[in-house]
C-alpha cells in the first residue's frame, strides 16, 4: 500500500466539529459482537448496520441478511469489519472494497499471501484502506517493549522465546461451524496464536521462520490441523523459538513472550499481552506499573482507525503489516511439510 493518502474523500464531521465515521459489521459472532461493543465505545464512531442471518432488532439500526442487499442498499458507510468466518476474509473484503468502502479485517487478513496481497491490491486500484486487527499493538507492556527497541534501549536482542499453552476441547470445535477445517479455519496459528507472531513483527523489521514440527495430540478426528508445534524464527539478529499448543488439560495455562538481551530481560504474559511478568533493564527505572486490568484493546484499535483515515495518515494497523503475518505462518506451514 502507498504511504501517500491523499486520494481518500475526506470524512464529514457533526455540528460539535467532532469527526464521525460510520461503520457496518459483516458477521455477527463472538468477534463480531466484540467489534459492535468496541465501536459503540469509540468516540468518533458510529455503527449504522450489521450484515448478519442471526441479528435482533435492538442490535443495529438496519439490518441486512446478505451482503448484496447491503452492497446494493447502502450509502453511508465508511469501514466495513469483516468479522465472518476466516477462509471468507478475502472474498468479503473484495466486494466491500468494490463497493466503495474501507475494510477492517478481523484476524487473519487471509489465509495465504497471495489472497491478501490481491486484496491490498484492490484497494489500491479502489482508492480504499485495509486495516487489520491486530489490536495486541495497543497492549501497554507491548507498546513500552516497542519504545526500548526503537531507542535501542536493550542493545542486542539475544533470544526471544514464545510460549502458548491453551486449551480448545471438543466442544469448542463441534459448535463453531467453520472451526477445524483447513479452508475455513487454517489451524492454530492462525486462529489461536496469530497475535503473538505479529508482536514479533511489530518488534522487528525482520522476521522468518527457519524451522517447524506441528502436532496432533488430542485432536485427531476433531480437526484437519495439528494441534501443537514448535518453531525456530530470526528476530532480526536475535534467534527465536515458539512452543505452542491447544491442548493444556481442562482448560488455558499461560502464555507469553520473553526478550533476552545486551541490556535487560524481559516477560509478558496473558493472553492478551496485557500483564508485565518480568523486567530487568540496565539503567532503566519503570515509574509506574506497565500491566494493565484491560484485555480488549478493540476500542483502540477502532480509534486509530477513525484517527488514521480522519488525518488522512499511516497506521499500525494498515493491512501491509497484516501480510507479514501470513507469509511467517506459510513459511512455518512449508517448513513443517517437508520433514
Amino acid at each position: 500500500m502507498p504511504q501517500n493518502f491523499g486520494d481518500f474523500e475526506s470524512i464529514p464531521t457533526n455540528k460539535n466539529s467532532q469527526k464521525m465515521l460510520k461503520f457496518s459489521l459483516l458477521g455477527f459472532g463472538h468477534i463480531g459482537k466484540v467489534h459492535k461493543q468496541a465501536i459503540e465505545e469509540t468516540e468518533g464512531a458510529e455503527l449504522i448496520s450489521i450484515i448478519d442471518l442471526n441479528v435482533q432488532k435492538e442490535d443495529a439500526a438496519t439490518i441486512y441478511t446478505s451482503l448484496e442487499d447491503f452492497l446494493e442498499k447502502d450509502t453511508e458507510t465508511d469501514v466495513v469489519v469483516i468479522a465472518t468466518p476466516n477462509g471468507l476474509h478475502k472474498t468479503h473484503a473484495i466486494r466491500c472494497l468494490e463497493g466503495g468502502k474501507h475494510v477492517l479485517i478481523e484476524k487473519p487478513i487471509a489465509l495465504n499471501s497471495k489472497d491478501a496481497k490481491e486484496i491490498l491490491a484492490v484497494a489500491e486500484n479502489r482508492g480504499k484502506r485495509v486495516f487489520s486487527s491486530m489490536q495486541l499493538r495497543f497492549s501497554p507492556p507491548v507498546s513500552f517493549v516497542k519504545t526500548l527497541l526503537e531507542n535501542n534501549s536493550l542493545g542486542e536482542i539475544y533470544m526471544v522465546n514464545i510460549h502458548c499453552y491453551w486449551n480448545r476441547n471438543k466442544n469448542y470445535y463441534l459448535t463453531r461451524e467453520w472451526h477445524g477445517s483447513n479452508a475455513m479455519d487454517g489451524g492454530v496459528l492462525f486462529t489461536q496464536f496469530s497475535h503473538f507472531i505479529d508482536i514479533i513483527n511489530y518488534w522487528f523489521d525482520e522476521t522468518k521462520c527457519t524451522n517447524a514440527a506441528f502436532y496432533n495430540f488430542n485432536h485427531r478426528g476433531i480437526t484437519e490441523f495439528a494441534d501443537s508445534g514448535k518453531l525456530d524464527f530470526r528476530a532480526d539478529g536475535a534467534i527465536g523459538s515458539m512452543v505452542f499448543t491447544t491442548s493444556t488439560f481442562e482448560k488455558n495455562f499461560k502464555s507469553g513472550i520473553e526478550i533476552i538481551a545486551e541490556k535487560g530481560t524481559i516477560e509478558i504474559g496473558d493472553q492478551y499481552l496485557n500483564e508485565m511478568k518480568f523486567i530487568n533493564l540496565k539503567n532503566i527505572v519503570c515509574s509506574q506499573n506497565l500491566s494493565t486490568e484491560t484485555k480488549n484493546f478493540h476500542p483502540k484499535a477502532i480509534e486509530e482507525i477513525v484517527d488514521s483515515i480522519t488525518e488522512n495518515r499511516a497506521s499500525a494497523l494498515d493491512g501491509k503489516y497484516a501480510i507479514r503475518l501470513v507469509e511467517f505462518i506459510e513459511g512455518a506451514h512449508q517448513l513443517g511439510k517437508e520433514k
